[in-house]
């Protein structure tokens, strides 16, 4: 069996790049269930595996990333962060409608907690996909606002 957490600490960019590609293939053949530990920020999975978790997740793809969406929605808090350009692809090449109860979900959060940073990322991302509202018109543009982004 595979020692998921040595192998998430493998991704770390500071290690041997030999080590952190054995990981990223190795990472690739885990369980579903076990997925979440790629995307949770904890002690383990730091800032400086991101990226490599990122490499691992477009590698897996879908379906079998979809029970850690949500948590993917989590890495548009901040769009300079390590990794959220692959994470904008893998989620670019599903079907929008497909992901829009996800990005509803977290617009919600991004309004509750008034977080404008997130709320940018998450703009960028509907850009991305060529989504101009939501179901709920007001969460779209209170998102916006909160972005201080341009709707033109």
């Amino acid at each position: 069996m595979v020692n998921i957490k040595e192998l998430i600490r493998d991704l770390d960019w500071s290690k041997p790049e030999e080590v952190q590609k054995k990981a990223i293939e190795k990472l690739q053949e885990i369980e579903e269930l076990d997925l979440v530990y790629l995307v949770q920020l904890s002690e383990l999975n730091h800032k400086f595996c991101w990226h490599n978790a990122a490499i691992v997740l477009k590698s897996i793809g879908y379906p079998r990333i979809k029970p850690i969406i949500p948590y993917l929605m989590e890495w548009f808090q901040d769009v300079n962060w390590p990794g959220v350009n692959t994470i904008r692809e893998i989620l670019k090449s599903m079907d929008s409608n497909e992901l829009m109860p996800y990005i509803e979900e977290a617009a919600k959060r991004v309004l509750s907690e008034n977080d404008d940073l997130w709320a940018f990322g998450l703009i960028l991302l509907l850009r991305d996909i060529g989504v101009e509202d939501f179901n709920d018109g007001h969460i779209f543009e209170e998102l916006y606002k909160l972005s201080g982004m341009d709707r033109g």
